[in-house]
């Protein structure tokens, strides 16, 4: 499956929706669509990430450690979404997950971060970024 599925059942979702239910889940699926989206970009540069429940994290530290400005802010804009995401699953006493207009900008910011991840991943910039996570994994691996 292509994750950009997500993303386009999400904005059917935040844009179609009546339920409070249908705004928690199109903010579930916009971040998924974005984490599976990074998942893959990563794996095409040779990073495969093992996918069980430290994926997340992974691919967070995998951009996060890219030295590429704008992989690193996408990585922070992704934990921000995973966060509003467990908010949208788990926390049934939220009520800001189950607005519309929240779902509508959270949907948009994960449209965002796909954006940003394709054009850096597939920019002249790409082999610098392989090596900065290859530097990087390097120093973790063996400090």
């Amino acid at each position: 499956m292509e994750p950009r599925h997500f993303q386009y059942f999400a904005e059917g979702l935040s844009e179609r929706g009546a339920l409070p239910v249908e705004f928690r889940s199109a903010i579930s699926r916009a971040y998924y669509a974005a984490f599976h989206f990074g998942l893959d970009s990563l794996k095409k540069m040779g990073f495969p990430i093992a996918q069980n429940q430290d994926a997340h994290q992974a691919v967070y530290r995998h951009l996060n450690n890219s030295r590429d400005g704008e992989l690193v802010k996408a990585a922070s804009m992704m934990n921000d979404l995973r966060t509003r995401r467990n908010h949208a699953d788990y926390e049934l006493d939220r009520n800001d997950v189950e607005e519309q207009k929240n779902a509508k900008m959270l949907v948009r910011q994960s449209a965002r971060l796909i954006e940003i991840i394709e054009k850096r991943c597939n920019s002249e910039s790409r082999p610098q970024i392989i090596e900065a996570i290859q530097d990087w994994k390097s120093r973790v691996s063996t400090g």
